[in-house]
Order: C-alpha cells, then structure tokens, then sequence
C-alpha cells in the first residue's frame, strides 16, 4: 500500500514539475506623461491602472517606470489567458472610467500584445 502511494505521489509531482504552463497574453501600455505632470497627478493614474487587476480577466499586473531620461513614461502590463479576454478588459465599465483619469496629463499613449514564449 505504502509503495502504491509513493508511486502516485511521484507520478503526481513530476506531472505538474514537468507540464508546460499555458502561454498567457499580454497586454502592455506605455504612458508619457506631459512635463510639469506632478508626482500626484501621476500616482492617481498609476492607482487607476492597478485597480483594474481587480477584474476577473485580470490573471496578472505589473508596472515599472522606463528609463528614460527625456521623458517621465510608465509602462503597465496586464496578463489574460486568452486574447478574447483583452475585449472583456477594454469594454468593461472599470476600463471606460479609467481611460478619462488623468487624462489631461498625458502627452502620448501607445500600447502591445503579446503571447509570452
């Protein structure tokens, strides 16, 4: 019996050591914000972009600060399982109210996807 179990418990370990993760989809934001943009101003948009790793879509959220030295830019990454996921995300009622905050600070906006490999 206790060889029985040890037998399972490996096959088990090595089934979930060795089973390739799903590739998930990423979607990635770059902000510049305009000059003069205060560090108040852009932590209300840093805060309204990780509000959204609430939604369900949502499996994944990070954020950094490019470097840059022209340029104050910020770059938001979103991970979902599925591209289709991406269109739940965009249409929701949380990314609408989202677009419109701090929107008078931004210079430009540019954004990706991408499948991790």
């Amino acid at each position: 019996m206790k060889s029985k179990l040890l037998l399972l418990s490996l096959i088990m370990i090595f089934t979930v050591a060795f089973a390739k993760p799903k590739p998930f989809y990423k979607h990635a934001v770059t902000i510049t914000f305009k000059p003069g943009t205060t560090a108040e101003q852009i932590a209300e948009v840093d805060n309204s972009f990780k509000s959204l790793k609430k939604l369900k879509v949502v499996k994944g959220y990070e954020w950094g600060i490019v470097d840059d030295k022209k340029a104050i830019k910020h770059v938001y990454i979103f991970s979902f399982e599925k591209p289709e996921d991406l269109k739940v995300y965009a249409e929701s009622p949380e990314h609408q109210a989202h677009i419109k905050v701090g929107a008078e600070n931004v210079e430009s906006v540019s954004g990706f996807q991408y499948f991790v490999k």
